[in-house]
């Protein structure tokens, strides 16, 4: 097929739970991913260590690899990138791919460290009309769509209320948060009330966590939302779809 998109990868890492891993390795997911669009061609990856750059080019028959990104962004010619590093690196990464010429950016989760590294990425990439996305991916899988068509064929009446629960907000939670805007349509939240207990340290990524925390808000539609994490989040699923008739 002539005129594939040319996908490049920063940051590659080693797969989850091999030796030497310090992450999830989520490259080569992204790698598997792509390999399987016919209009896509993994072309360059980039990795502070040429070692694991080399390996995840040899696995994914990718012809080139770097050592520096920024090498990789103005050598290549991208059409899409795949940023699979850890937070704090994602927001210059981003906005760097972005005025390089990307057209469409894939960037792993968490989003950033801060609020106002978010919005950096958000408004770099809007003013240079690049698309970019996050790899929340529960919304595709089998269980999250059937419960999807089940609630748009009216099972449980109109949906009052999405319930969720799980170990923290940043790492975790961001999935979850993803999966109410999901259920309920894109909905944008009308009000955010919330608490949170981090009176013990506790760390992902190098990002400090809360404990326990309880989100309460509410959607423009009128839906109510409640996530729970930490110590108190033990009760008993993961996600709940609360509506008028169950």
């Amino acid at each position: 097929m002539a005129d594939k998109f040319r996908v490049g990868f920063i940051g590659v890492g080693r797969p989850w739970r091999t030796e030497g891993a310090t992450g999830f390795g989520m490259a080569y997911s992204h790698a598997a991913g792509y390999a399987k669009l016919p209009d896509c061609e993994l072309v360059a990856c980039a990795d502070i260590s040429e070692e694991n750059a080399k390996a995840f080019a040899e696995k994914f028959s990718v012809p080139a690899t770097y050592t520096d990104y920024n090498q990789m962004l103005a050598e290549e010619k991208l059409d899409v990138v795949s940023i699979c590093t850890w937070p704090h690196l994602h927001a210059r990464m981003v906005i760097d791919s972005a005025k390089a010429g990307v057209r469409a950016i894939h960037c792993e989760k968490p989003m950033a460290v801060t609020w106002g590294e978010a919005l950096s990425m958000a408004r770099c990439c809007e003013e240079r009309g690049v698309q970019l996305t996050f790899n929340h991916q529960r919304r595709f899988l089998e269980p999250f769509q059937r419960a999807k068509k089940l609630l748009k064929d009216g099972l449980i009446g109109q949906m009052k209320r999405i319930e969720g629960a799980c170990d923290n907000i940043y790492d975790w939670g961001t999935h979850w948060l993803d999966m109410f805007f999901f259920f309920n349509d894109e909905t944008p939240p009308e009000w955010v009330i919330a608490q949170i207990d981090a009176r013990r340290e506790r760390k992902v990524f190098g990002v400090p966590l809360e404990n326990q925390a309880v989100v309460d808000f509410q959607f423009t539609n009128g839906v109510r939302g409640l996530l729970q994490t930490g110590d108190g989040a033990d009760v008993g699923y993961a996600n709940r779809l609360v509506g008028s008739e169950g």
